[in-house]
């Protein structure tokens, strides 16, 4: 049986790689260059070694299919890394939707074809990249002084996309099955006091906090301050880290999709 400590972080770093794997066109690299394309695909690469190190301790063992998944996914990103130019070519279009499909494949097999946990696993994965995504660009804005706003404007419309379509979704099981975990006296999950905790949390941390600093953001880019956006999405970032790790925590043992 799976510790709920291996269930998050491994849910985290695949969500992570395959996120970050799929928000690869947001960006023309004819505008930032190869380099931005590059740390991005170093941290697709990084979070799925971590992942398959932690996938290989945990049960059920790995069946050919995801092995297959893991070794294609590792030998595309590999000739992207180092084959890429700044102008994308047909192999490389060719090597990334290889990529997306491959993850959405391995997704299907590495939850059991759950539909709760893909659900809340597509949204999930949607919100921990763009989060690290938009803060890894506006630090590039150091590197390329003279990119366009529009890539974090971009980036900004994503994140509101997913945080507000996963808020919808937990609201609905806060409102359903989660209710009578915050029913006083309640001896279900941790108990009353530490349910009211971790959803407290999950909420001001993981929704509140990254929305209303998301829309600072949006004034600062309309501004040109991107040194200040910067911050603030490295700020928005560790919230919906927080938010997410406490979220995969319910759903792992709770089975709360919040």
């Amino acid at each position: 049986m799976n510790s709920i400590t291996q269930i998050v972080i491994f849910t985290f770093l695949f969500a992570l790689s395959f996120g970050t794997q799929v928000l690869a066109p947001v960006v023309d690299t004819k505008l930032t260059g190869v380099g931005f394309y590059k740390l991005g695909l170093t941290v697709v690469l990084s979070a799925l070694m971590l992942a398959l190190g932690l996938d290989i301790f945990m049960k059920p063992e790995l069946t050919g299919i995801e092995i297959s998944c893991y070794a294609l996914l590792i030998i595309t990103n590999a000739l992207t890394y180092f084959l890429h130019k700044d102008e994308k070519s047909v192999l490389m279009w060719v090597l990334y939707v290889v990529q997306v499909i491959t993850f959405s494949v391995l997704s299907f097999y590495v939850f059991n074809f759950d539909p709760a946990w893909l659900q809340f696993f597509f949204i999930t994965t949607g919100l921990i990249a763009i989060s690290n995504f938009a803060m890894i660009l506006g630090h590039y804005y150091l590197v390329v002084p003279k990119l366009s706003f529009e890539p974090l404007f971009y980036c900004l419309m994503i994140f509101w996309c997913f945080i507000f379509t996963k808020l919808f979704f937990s609201l609905s099981v806060l409102l359903g099955p989660a209710a009578p975990y915050l029913t006083e006296g309640t001896t279900l999950g941790d108990g009353y006091m530490y349910n009211w905790l971790f959803i407290s949390m999950r909420y001001l941390w993981g929704y509140a906090a990254p929305i209303i600093l998301s829309f600072f953001t949006y004034r600062l880019c309309q501004l040109k301050s991107n040194q200040s956006a910067t911050g603030v999405l490295y700020i928005i970032e560790f919230f919906v880290i927080v938010g997410e790790l406490i979220s995969i925590y319910l759903m792992a043992k709770h089975g709360l999709a919040l």
